[in-house]
């Protein structure tokens, strides 16, 4: 198994920050870089061999709103790969950094990355996704990790997109009950259209659905699953509501590793601690 990092917003809010802008995680990349470096850091430290970066919700769009220009969401970008670096640089570590690439439902700051079927076609996901692919690409992080990606339409946009990436990427989706995506469609016809990706799985979903997930389908690729504590996202409070009480347990993680999954971490409520203590039976 290789040990993926946790949720970063959970990190920096356990070091004290608060993330109540539109921009979450992203508005530190600007303001405060040296906490996301930090977060990092207390990932590698609790054992995380990949970590992925602050660029989840950086996007040209969601940026402006907050009042940035097309140049400082450009070097926004730029350092939020930079910031991982700096992070496994100063551990001394051989960790690998995958630069996030979140869907169009999160730039629109309504927890729409949690239902999908956003209404617009393939020419504003176009539109939305090229850029800040071609940005991100240009900072050769190891990965691009395609997450919390709610709709096939999206991912299949993204793929094309991605045609001839010269660096490896997965894609991973926020699920619901019925082993589908939250936009509805089967997780077998979302983990269909991965054939170019490293991995598939799933990402920021409750972690009691993971396994009927995996055993619902087949697939040649090894799957990476980092769901988060169980709870439910309130977009207007920007918070996370709900209990946790099912858990992130190891006899969960065990199961799917059986399953197939590869590379497992954590999302959203996942700390270093959690992550930490992640282990599965050989």
């Amino acid at each position: 198994m290789i040990k993926l990092d946790g949720g970063l917003s959970t990190a920096l809010e356990n070091n004290g920050n608060k993330l109540t802008t539109s921009l979450w995680t992203g508005e530190l990349v600007r303001t405060n870089p040296a906490e996301i470096t930090k977060a990092h850091l207390d990932f590698i430290n609790a054992g995380a061999q990949i970590i992925i970066t602050a660029s989840y919700q950086l996007s040209y769009s969601g940026c402006a709103q907050s009042g940035w220009s097309e140049a400082e969401t450009d070097q926004a970008l730029i350092s939020s790969t930079q910031l991982a670096e700096d992070a496994v640089a100063q551990s001394g570590k051989d960790v690998k950094v995958a630069a996030s690439i979140g869907p169009y439902g999160a730039s629109l700051a309504d927890g729409s990355e949690y239902k999908g079927n956003y209404g617009v076609g393939k020419s504003v996901l176009k539109g939305f996704h090229a850029r800040r692919l071609e940005i991100l690409i240009s900072t050769s992080p190891d990965y691009l990790a395609l997450e919390t990606m709610p709709d096939t339409f999206e991912v299949e946009v993204l793929v094309e997109l991605l045609t001839n990436c010269p660096i490896p990427y997965w894609i991973s989706y926020s699920c619901k009950e019925g082993k589908q995506t939250n936009a509805g469609q089967s997780f077998q016809s979302a983990v269909d259209l991965a054939d170019s990706a490293m991995a598939v799985g799933i990402n920021c979903t409750k972690p009691e659905l993971i396994t009927d997930l995996l055993r619902s389908v087949k697939s040649n690729k090894p799957y990476i699953v980092y769901p988060n504590s169980g709870r439910v996202w309130d977009a207007k409070k920007k918070i996370w509501t709900g209990s946790s009480a099912s858990g992130f347990s190891n006899r969960l993680v065990q199961e799917w590793f059986d399953a197939g999954a590869e590379i497992i971490g954590g999302c959203c409520g996942i700390g270093p601690i959690e992550i930490n203590q992640l282990s599965i039976d050989k």
